[in-house]
């Protein structure tokens, strides 16, 4: 989907630099004195939105481009590239126990947008040893750049939304780190180097029963599909599945 600026972000670049007068190096030090480290990492860092990229999916038979997709996209310019919001942000860490078991489980799918043919789609890239989510995006609004009033923005669906007004990281971003972190301690489903394979939390597992059974009921139709497909595929050219195994119940599976 293009994305069109708002707000006057049309004068706003792609890889838009960071401000030079902003010492990022002394506010994460008070960020780490707040939440803390593991493995000398901080859990909660800050970051210059531009700057933060993450892979960008590619049809198999095509070239990957790697880590390239900005994930605090703003807009497309006139050329078709992807607009950052120049706006400072704050990233939580994700432990390798919570992503790396389902990583290869959920990489891989089949897709074709508007009648296309089903290709095979690498969604997610390697898994990466390290991993940061985006957390919040800290800027103001002041009731012209929308609605809302204050640091939050409550137009619509997540980025998807205004991008505010610049905003410096400050005290009153610190005091809502600390109010996030003091609520995590003392939330009893929050567990960072817990299996994500052996969630035994009653309330997540009952937030998370729905979505578990819709996501198996799209993985059976993808996997079916996959399989005709590349059964299609092999009658054609059988040369070009050795990349392919068959599993258990008879699908081809990438290796």
């Amino acid at each position: 989907m293009k994305l069109a600026p708002q707000d006057g972000a049309e004068r706003w670049v792609p890889n838009e630099p960071r401000p030079s007068n902003f010492d990022v190096a002394a506010y994460q030090r008070l960020i780490d004195q707040i939440v803390g480290t593991r493995d000398g990492r901080s859990i909660i860092k800050l970051a210059w939105a531009p700057e933060e990229l993450r892979w960008r999916p590619y049809p198999h038979g095509t070239e990957p481009h790697g880590y390239t997709f900005p994930i605090f996209i703003a807009y497309h310019d006139s050329e078709g590239n992807e607009v950052s919001a120049p706006r400072w942000v704050l990233l939580e860490r994700i432990e390798p126990e919570q992503y790396a078991p389902t990583w290869e489980a959920t990489r891989y799918s089949m897709y074709g947008a508007d009648g296309e043919t089903l290709r095979l789609w690498d969604w997610a890239g390697p898994c990466p040893t390290e991993r940061y989510v985006e957390l919040k995006a800290w800027c103001y609004h002041d009731g012209k750049c929308c609605p809302c009033l204050g640091d939050e923005c409550k137009c619509g669906p997540e980025y998807f939304h205004c991008w505010g007004r610049y905003l410096e990281p400050n005290e009153r971003l610190l005091d809502w780190i600390r109010k996030t972190s003091w609520e995590a301690l003392r939330d009893p489903d929050v567990n960072p180097t817990q299996d994500i394979r052996h969630l035994e939390s009653a309330r997540a597992q009952m937030k998370l029963r729905s979505q578990l059974i819709e996501g198996q009921q799209k993985k059976i139709e993808e996997d079916r599909a996959l399989n005709e497909f590349m059964l299609d595929h092999w009658k054609r050219k059988p040369v070009s599945t050795s990349g392919f195994k068959e599993s258990n119940s008879g699908l081809l599976l990438p290796n």
